[in-house]
């Protein structure tokens, strides 16, 4: 669980690329797998059935894990610690964790299509009563999550229900297995790609990011937020899932400003069959001074997605991230 120790003064972070354009290889076997994500099959998933394409990401499951395969021996490691579990199965839940990736991927190809809306079967959601009730207070709701197989899928469902949700997205996620086609190339293109799937966005890079998210909440409206998000600007470290984390410290401030309740939401499944659970709103520490409400807020944010991340471990796709 969140460690008690915490740097409470927001630290900036380098946000510049790991490594200059001109060290890394023309193209990884990453790329590879991104260029035939996001041109054929693509376009194949426009026509092809939903099984078609789960059985075209079962075919590539063996080359995923491959690519992977260092990554995959450093994350089981962390997850037998973490999760308190034996190796074999430490390695089995890294093993899925990054299949339930592959098929958050191909579940955004399903969400570009027109009929999108009627081709997500959520078979539950839970809590909802935690949900109305935050939304009664008229000050806007944070849902709390994780980075989890479901979200996407998820909060398209919300908001084909009457709950639009902001997404709260990165335009330049961390990828250090990329080579020059990936950065050059390929990112831009599957970050427009994502944009398309879920229009109603803001990206941590846009300088009206917080001025967003605030509009959305002083309306009376939802934004979701990853707890699990590592900053690279204005952060605060923190013990999480027992390592140093960088914690963005701006949506604690937004919560602190606009009053807004924090409800933690876990997704789980994939299109075809998912679920959603809302758990009771956090009991918050309405300190005064930014600095307090962070001292006094962040373990139990950290905390309630630990929790979510240990009970499921192999819906967690951040095990294999090579930050």
């Amino acid at each position: 669980m969140a460690g008690p120790e915490a740097t409470l003064a927001p630290q900036p972070v380098s946000d510049v690329d790991p490594k200059p354009l001109a060290e890394l290889p023309l193209f990884t076997l990453h790329d590879l797998l991104w260029l035939f994500y996001l041109y054929p099959l693509r376009l194949l998933a426009a026509i092809l059935p939903r099984w078609c394409l789960y059985a075209i990401g079962k075919l590539s499951d063996p080359i995923i894990q491959f690519q992977a395969r260092h990554r995959k021996a450093s994350a089981a490691l962390w997850i037998a610690r973490v999760c308190d579990t034996t190796p074999a199965l430490a390695e089995r839940i890294a093993r899925r964790s990054l299949s339930n990736k592959a098929v958050r991927y191909l579940d955004q190809l399903v969400l570009l299509r027109p009929s999108a809306a009627k081709m997500l079967r959520c078979t539950s959601i839970d809590g909802i009563q935690h949900l109305e009730s935050a939304l009664a207070l008229g000050r806007g709701v944070i849902l709390l999550a994780g980075h989890f197989c479901a979200n996407r899928v998820a909060v398209r469902y919300l908001a084909s229900h009457g709950h639009p949700v902001l997404s709260v997205h990165n335009r330049r996620p961390s990828n250090k297995c990329e080579g020059r086609l990936g950065r050059q190339f390929l990112q831009p293109r599957s970050i427009r790609l994502q944009s398309l799937a879920f229009p109603d966005h803001v990206y941590i890079q846009d300088p009206n990011c917080s001025l967003s998210i605030l509009q959305r909440l002083r309306a009376g409206g939802l934004a979701v937020i990853h707890a699990d998000g590592r900053g690279r600007t204005k952060v605060v470290e923190h013990l999480f899932l027992g390592r140093p984390w960088p914690v963005p410290a701006g949506i604690f401030e937004i919560v602190r400003l606009s009053g807004c309740a924090v409800v933690p939401m876990l997704c789980l499944g994939r299109s075809d069959g998912f679920r959603i659970r809302f758990d009771p709103m956090l009991d918050l520490d309405r300190a005064p001074s930014r600095d307090a409400f962070l001292s006094a807020n962040l373990p139990c944010f950290l905390s309630a997605v630990e929790r979510q991340i240990i009970q499921n471990p192999e819906e967690w796709i951040l095990w294999n991230h090579q930050f």
